[in-house]
């Protein structure tokens, strides 16, 4: 029952995320905060949705794979500790740094994001690379706690 719980949540997670691009695309500008039901995932608008959702999925298919259900916990317990780890980083830092003065003018750095996306705000930007950034964490977590659990040293 759990296996089947997991490949629910590892396709609708997929088929979040390929919504989540068209949403992206759609509007360029504004952030649509979607955390009244995006919560579960850690989503609060669709760029967070997009890579958190393939990070989600990702977890439940390979978990699926290996047959190791407790590795779809483990990943999906290690996701929240970073998100909220980040978010707490992230509301902390608001109340210090005024959002329309960023300290370096990396916005010709986005050119790759804008090339997948269009052209859309630096907002947007920086919240779909915090939440790729927390994603590498998640997965590079999970693999050292795998190393750890299975090989000696």
């Amino acid at each position: 029952m759990f296996t089947l719980f997991i490949l629910i949540w590892g396709v609708v997670n997929l088929f979040l995320a390929v919504l989540s691009v068209f949403k992206i695309k759609r509007n360029k500008e504004k952030c649509d905060f979607i955390y009244w039901w995006g919560f579960i995932v850690g989503a609060f608008v669709w760029e967070d949705m997009l890579v958190f959702n393939l990070l989600h999925a990702g977890i439940a298919f390979v978990s699926l794979l290996l047959k190791n259900n407790l590795g779809w916990l483990v990943g999906f317990l290690v996701f929240w500790i970073v998100r909220s780890a980040g978010e707490t980083l992230y509301f902390f830092l608001q109340q210090f740094i005024v959002p329309l003065h960023h300290p370096h003018n990396i916005g010709k750095h986005f050119g790759p994001i804008r090339k997948l996306f269009g052209n859309i705000s630096d907002q947007k930007c920086y919240i779909l690379l915090q939440a790729v950034m927390q994603s590498i964490l998640v997965i590079s977590t999970m693999c050292l706690i795998y190393i750890l659990k299975n090989y000696s040293f």
